[in-house]
C-alpha cells in the first residue's frame, strides 16, 4: 500500500511540474491583468493624497469636534449626576436630622405632658385626700357632737327616771341637781370603758 502511495506521489509531482511549466510559459505570453500600469498609478497616488487631505484637513476635524462635544457632555452629565447625588445625600441626611430633632421634640413633649399629667394627679389627689380629711374631720365632729347631744339627753332621760323612780321608792323628793351629777359621773365613767 505504500508502494501505491508513492507511485500516486510520484506522478502527481510529475503533473504539477508540467503544468507549472505551462502557466510560465503562457504568462510571458500574456500581460498580467493585476498588475496596474504606471498611467494607474500616478492617477491612484493623485486620488489618494486629495481624498487624505479631505480626510485630514475637512472631515477628521469635524469628527473629532463630534466626538470632543460628545465627550465633554458625558463628562458635563457625570458631574451633574455626581453633584445630584451628593445633594440627595445631603437633603437625606437634613431630612433625617429633621426626622430625629421631631422625634426628639416629641418625646420630650410626650415626657412634659407626662409629668404635667402625673402633677396634676398627684394635686388631685392631694386635694380629694384633703377633702376626705375635711369630711372625716367633720363627720367625727359631727358624730362626737350627736355622740355628746346623744349622751345629754340620755342623762336626762336616765336622771328624770332615776330619779323619778327613787322618788317613788324611797317616797321622797330628792335633789335633782346632785342626783343628775352622779347620774353624769356614772354615764361618763361607763362612756369611757
Amino acid at each position: 500500500m505504500l508502494a501505491s502511495i508513492l507511485v500516486l506521489a510520484a506522478e502527481a509531482s510529475t503533473t504539477a511540474a508540467e503544468l507549472l511549466d505551462q502557466a510560465a510559459g503562457d504568462a510571458e505570453a500574456v500581460k498580467n491583468p493585476i498588475l496596474p500600469t504606471v498611467n494607474e498609478m500616478l492617477y491612484a497616488a493623485i486620488f489618494f493624497i486629495a481624498l487624505w487631505t479631505l480626510m485630514k484637513f475637512v472631515l477628521l476635524p469635524r469628527i473629532t469636534s463630534v466626538m470632543d462635544g460628545r465627550t465633554d457632555k458625558i463628562r458635563d452629565d457625570l458631574a451633574a449626576a455626581e453633584a445630584a447625588e451628593t445633594e440627595r445625600v445631603a437633603k437625606l441626611a437634613q431630612y433625617e436630622a429633621g426626622l430625629a430633632g421631631a422625634r426628639a421634640e416629641a418625646v420630650s413633649i410626650i415626657e412634659a405632658t407626662r409629668a404635667e399629667g402625673d402633677a396634676e394627679r398627684r394635686m388631685q389627689i392631694t386635694a380629694a385626700e384633703a377633702e376626705v380629711a375635711a369630711a372625716r374631720a367633720e363627720a367625727a365632729a359631727e358624730i362626737a357632737d350627736a355622740k355628746a347631744r346623744a349622751r345629754s339627753e340620755l342623762t336626762g332621760s336616765i336622771t328624770d327616771i332615776a330619779v323619778g323612780a327613787a322618788e317613788a321608792v324611797i317616797q321622797k323628793p330628792l335633789d335633782r341637781a346632785a342626783q343628775s351629777r352622779i347620774v353624769e359621773d356614772y354615764v361618763n365613767s361607763s362612756g369611757k370603758n
